[in-house]
């Protein structure tokens, strides 16, 4: 992940335990493409870049999160890509220029969620689909902060999964979790005042309810943009 902007305040403990959790499940989460195949070291460097550009959405970070997905932007497909992905790749390049103007946490969390269709839609073109190499696992046990963090974390990457690869059912595992995710624990009310937590958890819940009837790709990417816009909004009331 790339280093933080200056001037970034420090991040209290729940952010930073969010930060720990997201970067495993995202290492759980990097389908690898079939091995020998010339797209490989091209694709891992695409994922990689929107994987940071999903982590610096959710946490709010939209300096960092419009530097990725420049980054994004920039890549010039290789020589040796076919044309058929090349072709869908400026679908991608495209909606990471537009993310790059986001001036809020809601933009940047939209356009997030714009990156991983385009994805989505690249390896259904392509027949690749990865949407069944993704790992479902399953959230953590309740009962501390560290772990209801790790199991929003845990449903978000679901829904990534689930836009990125693309499958259904991911995406509605992922839906399902969030809204059995429960109230957030007491222990969060250090950084943001209970009552805000409470309406934090039950939006994200409500979320989840939309999220499990979307059928389409682009109700998809309106909900899970909106389910990230409200993680970013909590993380950054501190700062």
């Amino acid at each position: 992940m790339r280093g933080t902007s200056t001037g970034r305040r420090r991040l209290g403990a729940p952010l930073a335990t969010l930060l720990v959790v997201m970067a495993t499940t995202a290492c759980a989460s990097r389908p690898e493409p079939f091995d020998g195949s010339p797209t490989r070291g091209q694709m891992i460097t695409h994922f990689d870049l929107a994987l940071d550009a999903r982590e610096f959405a959710i946490v709010g970070s939209v300096d960092d999160f419009q530097r990725t997905v420049e980054d994004l932007a920039d890549l010039n497909p290789a020589r040796e890509l076919p044309d058929a992905i090349i072709l869908q790749l400026g679908p991608m390049r495209w909606e990471a220029r537009e993310a790059a103007r986001a001036g809020s946490v809601q933009e940047a969390a939209v356009g997030a969620a714009r990156i991983a269709e385009t994805c989505g839609d690249c390896h259904e073109a392509n027949g690749v689909g990865l949407g069944e190499r993704f790992t479902l696992g399953g959230p953590p046990p309740a009962g501390s902060t560290g772990r209801h963090m790790a199991g929003l974390a845990w449903a978000s990457r679901l829904l990534w999964d689930g836009l990125v690869g693309p499958s259904d059912r991911t995406w509605y595992v992922g839906a399902e979790g969030l809204i059995e995710l429960g109230a957030l624990p007491d222990g969060l009310e250090g950084a943001v005042p209970r009552s805000t937590t409470e309406e934090f958890s039950a939006h994200l819940r409500y979320l989840g309810r939309r999220a499990v009837v979307a059928e389409t790709a682009e109700a998809r990417v309106e909900i899970l943009g909106e389910i990230w816009a409200t993680c970013a909004d909590c993380h950054t009331r501190d700062r």
